[in-house]
C-alpha cells in the first residue's frame, strides 16, 4: 500500500488531475463494508481514494503511451 501511495503522490506533484475525472460515493458504495470491516471510515476512505488515485495515474500513463505512439498497433 506505502508503494502506491508513494507513487500517487509522485504522479500528482508533477501532474494537474483532470476535475472532470471523478468517483461518486455510489461507485465506492460496493467494496467499502468489506473496507470498513476491517479498519475505521477515515482509514477506509483514504486506502479508497488512493487506489482510485493509482487508477487515474496508470491510465493517464497509459493513455499518453499510446499517443505518443499514434494509437498504431
Amino acid at each position: 500500500m506505502e508503494k502506491i501511495r508513494k507513487y500517487v503522490e509522485r504522479f500528482f506533484s508533477t501532474t494537474k488531475k483532470n476535475s472532470q475525472y471523478g468517483m461518486s460515493f455510489k461507485e465506492m458504495e460496493s467494496g467499502m463494508n468489506e473496507v470498513f470491516r476491517v479498519m475505521d471510515a477515515n482509514g477506509a476512505f483514504a486506502i479508497i481514494t488512493t487506489f482510485f488515485n493509482f487508477g487515474y495515474a496508470k491510465g493517464y500513463l497509459a493513455a499518453m503511451a499510446e499517443m505518443k505512439k499514434g494509437g498504431a498497433e
